[in-house]
Formats: structure tokens, sequence, C-alpha cells
């Protein structure tokens, strides 16, 4: 006898593709384990289908863990598109023909993306800022 699994939409399905859709920018809250980095991880993609640059996008994350997930998932996602398109993600394969494209190279420069925690994006801002400002 053999089982045959359904598999249904989480029930926050229509939420999660707003958070996907590239024309709004989103804040994701969420308890552990509930599959913020992996949807993170298709907005980001789907963003690099649509910048002219990989520096415009954000993704701000408040561990260096979860940063450190989010850069390694989209990098995986890529190389996974770069060998076997067909078997890949389309968000992924999208984002890694823009890339070749627009001479991104995003494989072979993965600090090209802009993955970090709030203290670090901070911190940069503050860098940023001469000292003559008040900041």
């Amino acid at each position: 006898m053999t089982t045959q699994t359904i598999l249904q939409a989480p029930p926050d399905h229509a939420e999660r593709l707003k958070a996907i859709d590239t024309g709004t920018s989103v804040i994701v809250e969420a308890p552990a384990g509930s599959g913020k980095t992996t949807l993170l991880t298709q907005r980001f993609l789907a963003l690099l289908d649509r910048v002219d640059d990989p520096r415009h996008i954000v993704a701000i994350t408040f561990t260096n863990a979860a940063a450190a997930e989010m850069r390694h998932r989209i990098l995986d996602a890529l190389a996974k598109a770069a060998k076997s398109p067909s078997e890949a993600d389309p968000l992924a394969v999208a984002a890694y023909e823009r890339s070749q494209t627009k001479g991104w190279n995003l494989l072979e420069h993965p600090a090209t993306l802009r993955i970090s925690t709030i203290d670090s994006f901070c911190r940069d801002l503050a860098i940023q800022q001469p000292l003559l400002s008040g900041l």
C-alpha cells in the first residue's frame, strides 16, 4: 500500500506571498522555526532580479548566525541555479541570470550581498557620518 502525502499551503500563505512581493518594503516577524529565513531568502532572490546593483538591497537580521545562514542559503540557491537551472528555484534562476547579465558575479563576490545585523548596520551608518554632524 502506498501512502500519498498531500502538501497543503501554510495558513499564512497569503501573507508569505505578500512578503515576497518586491513592490513594497516589509518587516517579517515570526517565532523561531516558522520559516523566516526561507521567506527572506526568497524575497532577496526576487529583489536581485529587479535591481540595477545588488548593493541596493539591504537585509537586516538580529543575529550574526541568522545573517550568515541567509547569505549561505542565497549563495547555495544561486550555485544550484548555475549548475542545474531546471532543478533550481525559479527565483534563484532569474537572480543568477541577472547577475551574469549585469556582470555582478555574485558567486565569486558574495560580499556584494548586504546582509547584516541591526548592530552592524547601525555601526556602518555611524561610520559614514562625519564627527562634526553631531551623531
